[in-house]
């Protein structure tokens, strides 16, 4: 615990300036107010699911956020060599595609009409497959991607490269508590837990708890992926080129990334996207991130469900 204290300490250190990060926070909260203001997730971009559209609607959303970010880290930090780096553009239009192509992927109704017809049936597919296709759309990209044009010597940007977890199970257990005081307030209640109770377990005779197990398993499982792109590829990737200025952009775009979740959940990933980007670069692994990521989720889900039962 000391020792990821001690790194995001000297990170600190090293990097913040008043000006600089107080121009960034501007950005995310103007960025914050329009998203929320005008539903630009929700009521806009999602109106066009199952159409290529709302891929490329994705990709402005989150090349806008990344690349004005880029703008002011050169501004104040008077680094402009990266804009002309072949390499800067090769990796972060290659994240930002792969990003916004999970995001909007207009075929998930069609897979999962294809398997049942029944309304039932077809929602548990849409929903459970939401979180399976980023093994296809995510990590499947970047692993080639990995191969063919970035044999960099980050170990498949931290996913090889183990570390320990036991740091991270103590930063979990501090969390617990807030997880449990904020499943109080309606916003959370409202939109967790993700899985809503259907009767598909009737519909397929399969035991009553094995549909919510099987979601919530490939809920959980998912956070690979997010932390593999957010804190691997765009941190520790983009580090080749960045150095340690690639955490903000990924701040950015990874607080764009819960536009569709309650605003307090928002807020909150822009502090836990800066932690888990900052321990990423230094230690070179992800894996941290990814235990942590997955036992938030797993806890809130099952706050959710505490909820549900008082």
């Amino acid at each position: 615990m000391k020792k990821l204290i001690k790194i995001i300490r000297d990170h600190l250190r090293s990097d913040y300036k008043p000006l600089y990060y107080s121009a960034i926070a501007l950005l995310l909260i103007i960025s914050i107010s329009i998203n929320y203001a005008i539903n630009l997730e929700n009521g806009i971009i999602d109106k066009h699911t199952g159409k290529w559209i709302r891929v490329a609607y994705y990709f402005v959303l989150y090349a806008t956020g990344y690349y004005i970010t880029c703008l002011i880290i050169s501004v104040f930090n008077r680094n402009h060599n990266f804009w002309k780096n072949k390499k800067f553009w090769l990796l972060s239009i290659f994240g930002l595609l792969v990003l916004s192509t999970d995001r909007g992927f207009p075929y998930l109704h069609a897979i999962a009409s294809f398997f049942d017809q029944h309304y039932q049936g077809y929602t548990w597919l849409f929903k459970t497959g939401n979180h399976i296709t980023g093994f296809f759309l995510t990590l499947l990209p970047l692993f080639i991607f990995y191969k063919i044009a970035d044999q960099s010597r980050s170990g498949f940007y931290g996913l090889t490269h183990a570390g320990t977890i036991k740091p991270y199970a103590y930063l979990l257990v501090l969390v617990a508590p807030l997880i449990l005081m904020a499943s109080f307030h309606p916003s959370f209640s409202n939109y967790y837990p993700v899985y809503k109770t259907t009767p598909v377990a009737e519909l397929w005779n399969w035991p009553y708890y094995l549909p919510a197990l099987i979601f919530e398993f490939f809920y959980g499982l998912d956070f690979l992926n997010v932390e593999l792109l957010f804190r691997g590829f765009f941190v520790i990737g983009l580090a080749q080129v960045l150095g340690k200025d690639a955490i903000l952009p990924m701040v950015t775009i990874y607080c764009y990334l819960h536009f569709g979740k309650p605003m307090g959940e928002t807020i909150s990933s822009v502090f836990g996207g800066y932690i888990l980007g900052t321990i990423a670069l230094y230690t070179r692994s992800v894996w941290g991130g990814v235990f942590i990521h997955v036992g938030v989720a797993w806890l809130m889900e099952a706050g959710a469900y505490f909820q549900k039962l008082i």
